[in-house]
């Protein structure tokens, strides 16, 4: 097996200053309502970033995931019940934050069956509780495939979030190694079938987990069929050793040839990087697609 290089200089970020109020602050308010980011559960690169920015992708519908994507730190035990004071709790730490723009996702709870739901009531709970207290934030909310039930989907369609985003995550070929429950094909159907009602829509997929330029280029056409707005694509970085290796550590000229693709190509708003990941400078797109 060739050996893997270290970490590239330009993928290392820095640890915030216990000393930063900001990041201190968004601390307390998450800790006191008892909420979860999937900064924390995913180890996102942009944690510090973001905190000390007073910002945070909120994690609903608790910790633990009902799939087993081989790529993804988030926990994948057996989930427990659904609080359903959630939404409410969630609302409130976006108002304390002052928070112009939200990012809401969460695991995918496939256990949640009964009345085609699939976590898609707590979601449109959680939008109705954010505008309750503030009308004029936008909600982004990055959600799973809900099996690709139309019932679920219509309930985020109801609620009226700003931002559909629904990530692919790698090329169809590594599905059955990366995502061996989900299936490619319905990501893009959910993503054209949110499109068709009106919603701003976005992806977002990871590259280094042995896919090759020409493929990438396929799956941004594959996107760009299905009217997607906005694409989010960053390097894949190992959480554990019990996850996938990474297969290649991509130089920055690449990321450009992969941007530059993008914008040739198709009429999707790109944010390429390589500490790209879904939430990344969420806010700057939305503005950027609103004004097109």
């Amino acid at each position: 097996m060739d050996k893997i290089e270290r970490l590239p200089q330009y993928l290392k970020t820095k640890i915030a200053s216990v000393d930063n109020l900001n990041y201190k602050e968004v601390r307390n308010i998450l800790s006191k309502n008892n909420l979860n980011t999937v900064c924390d559960g995913a180890r996102c690169p942009n944690k510090c970033e973001c905190y000390s920015s007073k910002t945070a992708t909120f994690l609903i519908l608790g910790k633990t995931c009902t799939r087993n994507c081989a790529f993804c730190n988030i926990s994948q035990k057996t989930p427990l019940g659904v609080d359903i004071d959630e939404p409410k709790h969630i609302a409130q730490a976006v108002f304390e934050l002052g928070l112009k723009y939200c990012v809401v996702t969460s695991v995918t709870r496939d256990d949640l069956k009964q009345n085609d739901d699939y976590g898609s009531i707590h979601y449109m709970n959680t939008i109705n509780e954010i505008r309750k207290l503030n009308n004029d934030v936008k909600i982004e909310v990055l959600t799973p495939d809900f099996k690709g039930n139309k019932i679920a989907l219509d309930r985020i369609i109801e609620a009226r979030p700003d931002v559909f985003n629904h990530n692919i995550e790698t090329i169809k070929r590594l599905y059955p190694i990366a995502r061996q429950m989900a299936d490619y094909d319905c990501t893009l159907d959910v993503l054209n079938y949110m499109k068709n009602k009106g919603l701003i829509t976005k992806s977002g997929f990871m590259i280094g987990l042995g896919e090759n330029m020409d493929e990438i280029k396929k799956l941004i056409l594959d996107l760009n069929n299905v009217k997607l707005d906005i694409l989010t694509v960053g390097q894949y970085i190992r959480p554990s050793k019990q996850h996938l290796e990474v297969k290649k550590y991509y130089t920055l000229d690449e990321y450009k040839e992969i941007e530059d693709f993008i914008k040739k190509n198709t009429d999707i708003y790109p944010i390429v990087a390589p500490l790209a990941r879904s939430s990344y400078k969420a806010k700057e797109a939305y503005e950027a697609i609103s004004q097109l």
